[in-house]
């Protein structure tokens, strides 16, 4: 599952990633520990837990190995609301100006207003 490189990044605990570059001890694949602005790693390998800021996973991940459980209860949840015909929120007139942090079909972030 390649990530869009345009879109932020959306991730959850327990999501496996591979990125570009081998850690020294040989390994590929990373599972997230921690969230915020910086990301907590550790590698699956060695056991070794980094701290990298989260524009910088974005810029070396390669691909998602496996999604943690977060993802799957995402996804849930827009399927609930796709079943009963929610819209991700919003006002029923649809002029758009519903909450911004309600999560859509698409699964996006809403964007930071750079504070």
């Amino acid at each position: 599952m390649e990530p869009n490189r345009d879109a932020p990044l959306l991730l959850f605990l327990g999501d496996v990633l591979r990125l570009r570059k081998p850690h020294p001890c040989g390994g590929f694949e990373w599972t997230v520990v921690r969230l915020g602005a910086d990301i907590g790693l550790t590698c699956n390998q060695c056991g070794r837990r980094v701290l990298l800021p989260r524009r910088e996973v974005q810029r070396r991940m390669r691909l998602f190995v496996s999604r943690g459980a977060g993802y799957a209860a995402a996804q849930r949840l827009v399927a609930e609301q796709d079943a009963v015909g929610g819209d991700g929120g919003g006002p029923a007139d649809g002029s758009g100006a519903g909450d911004p942090g309600v999560v859509s079909r698409e699964l996006t972030v809403p964007e930071s207003n750079g504070v």
